[in-house]
């Protein structure tokens, strides 16, 4: 008989070695009391600890368990919320990066033999694993979660997954795995204990991961304004923590370098619009963290991958990388980052080029999606016959735009950069036709303070204040709709194409929308889920470049014209069967 069966799988770091086994140096009665649970904490040669990793899995007590793995009928409950995205970072009520993913997992607690959990469990029953007492009985001792807790309290960031699937014939079969980093962990005196998660963009939190990353070098004596070298201390951070080359913050001033050892020899004082300071002994020396006309792309999958400590595995940069070539080729960043910044605010700056960052939990993917028309992207057809269960559209006007401020080529990289005096560059973009008294009669503005663009890049300005001021002119409107469940497939930034009573045109007929999902929410009953969409509003037709062989408008498929562009007498300003022309952006 196949069951439905819920599954939480925690990943918990442990030694490959054995104690006192080289290379383990650990002596019992010498270096400690009694072996330790081959976990950190209790380690008693840190040097040598090998990581290797033991997956605990729990499950609803069930009578049939999968056979293949050890399981524990201790799970009352895993609640799994979904994700959201923000487009462009348009909407000021959510991080430039979205909201989380999270889980709730609730357990009961139970007392343990150790069996699984303590390699020298049979040492302890005997007494010869300690020297401070006899043998005892480890499931006499403590409950499984609250000896787990004390052995790993360096739970926080580690993985944790929900699998989702069916038990057939003793055999699991996976339907869905969400993937977690353990954020909480509380425990109550009746034997609750309730663990939290978030999606993996949670390691890019910014408290907990910085670019540059904090450096520990310090001048070793006094460096006057036209010095040209530098000793650092401690002795041997050079090597520990600095490159051959790169740049230094000292004070308010940013110095190129190469090193040898601790020997940094300053190439060039006063780089980047600082000016050349004398420094005194014991003055930090910050590595900065650089980029000279680097792609989005491979800047976001630094960022993410090299200092959030996200796994490649969750970035498919193959992707991001076609995504990027076909719609923003020439976005290519120029900055200098000399304080250390959280990962989640810088990657946040860059949504207003463009942009959007999200977890996607269908993939187990960290998607990268540039604000375009729709190309390739499957397109649901959503209907009151086929799918709607109910409706509501929300306009929100204050998150309305007819102008774009946007600030570029920063003056001092150590000032403040939402300092508009700060920048040499401002391009003001404005939308004249809906500030006209015969519109909305005034005018709403957003500032864009981009450190991104220090070579000033006003091409790349004009398109993705036009880009912005292409969605938000009008009220953002957004349409939340219950779904039936069989249309599941649905995910983040998927494109539907809704046709619905509660959407209608000016004539009160049903109109078609064109809608990106921004948000879902599974429905408790388990028969429904919730989809809050954007309309995929844009002034003007958007289009790419068609191919040489692409037919003429007349004879092009609904795909075609959808994702390419096509002339037309400029004194029509439509075609023939009454679309508008297009817009180059």
């Amino acid at each position: 008989m196949r069951e439905p069966v819920q599954i939480v799988e925690i990943d918990v770091d442990v030694c490959s070695l054995t104690y006192g086994s080289a290379p383990c140096t650990a002596v019992l009665g010498t270096t400690g009391v009694r072996k330790c649970f081959n976990m950190y904490r209790h380690c008693q040669d840190t040097e040598n600890f090998a990581q290797s990793t033991l997956t605990l899995r729990f499950a609803q007590p069930r009578l049939t368990m999968p056979r293949d793995e050890v399981y524990f009928p201790c799970l009352e409950s895993a609640s799994p919320r979904s994700a959201s995205v923000n487009i462009g970072g348009a909407d000021p009520r959510l991080d430039a990066l979205g909201r989380r993913a999270t889980v709730t997992v609730r357990l009961r607690d139970f007392p343990y033999h150790d069996r699984l959990t303590d390699p020298y469990q049979a040492e302890r029953i005997s007494g010869t694993a300690q020297t401070d007492e006899g043998g005892y009985n480890p499931q006499d001792r403590g409950t499984f979660f609250a000896k787990l807790r004390a052995r790993w309290p360096y739970y926080a960031g580690r993985p944790m997954r929900v699998v989702e699937g069916y038990i057939d014939g003793g055999t699991l079969t996976e339907e869905r795995t969400r993937h977690f980093v353990i954020t909480d962990w509380a425990m109550d005196d009746a034997g609750g204990v309730t663990i939290d998660g978030k999606d993996v963009l949670d390691l890019a939190d910014n408290k907990k991961a910085v670019c540059p990353r904090q450096s520990s070098g310090v001048l070793a004596a006094d460096i006057a304004a036209d010095a040209t070298s530098a000793t650092l201390t401690p002795a041997g951070i050079g090597d520990s923590e600095y490159p051959a080359s790169g740049k230094v913050v000292i004070g308010s001033e940013i110095a190129a370098f190469t090193r040898s050892g601790d020997l940094l020899t300053l190439t060039a004082r006063g780089t980047d619009g600082t000016n050349a300071a004398s420094h005194s002994a014991e003055d930090a020396v910050q590595l900065c963290f650089e980029v000279d006309r680097v792609r989005i792309d491979e800047v976001v999958r630094e960022l993410l991958e090299d200092y959030a400590g996200i796994s490649s595995a969750f970035i498919p940069i193959s992707d991001w990388q076609a995504e990027v070539s076909r719609w923003a080729p020439s976005m290519r960043l120029k900055t200098i980052i000399p304080k250390p910044t959280g990962v989640a605010r810088l990657v946040g700056e860059l949504a207003p080029l463009g942009v959007s960052i999200w977890w996607d939990e269908v993939a187990q993917e960290i998607r990268l999606k540039t604000i375009r028309p729709p190309d390739g992207d499957t397109v649901f057809n959503v209907t009151d016959d086929n799918a709607i269960k109910g409706a509501r559209v929300e306009d929100r006007d204050e998150d309305r735009l007819t102008r774009v401020a946007f600030y570029t080529a920063m003056i001092d990289p150590t000032r403040s950069e939402t300092d508009p005096g700060n920048y040499r560059r401002q391009r003001l973009l404005i939308d004249l036709e809906a500030e006209s008294a015969i519109a909305y009669g005034s005018s709403r503005v957003r500032n864009v303070f981009c450190r991104w663009l220090n070579q000033g890049a006003d091409a790349l300005v004009r398109i993705a204040g036009r880009r912005m001021l292409g969605r938000l002119s009008d009220a953002p409107q957004h349409y939340v709709l219950t779904l039936d469940a069989k249309d599941g497939d649905i995910t983040l930034t998927d494109i539907l194409e809704v046709s619905s009573r509660a959407f209608t045109d000016e004539t009160g007929r049903p109109e078609t929308q064109l809608l990106q999902v921004v948000a879902l929410e599974d429905d408790r009953s388990g028969h429904d889920f919730r989809v809050t969409a954007q309309s995929y509003r844009q002034r003007g037709r958007l289009f790419y470049i068609a191919p040489n062989d692409a037919p003429e408008y007349d004879a092009a498929t609904d795909e075609q014209r959808a994702a390419y562009g096509f002339l037309v007498d400029e004194t029509a300003g439509e075609f023939a069967d009454g679309t508008p022309a297009y817009e180059m952006i």
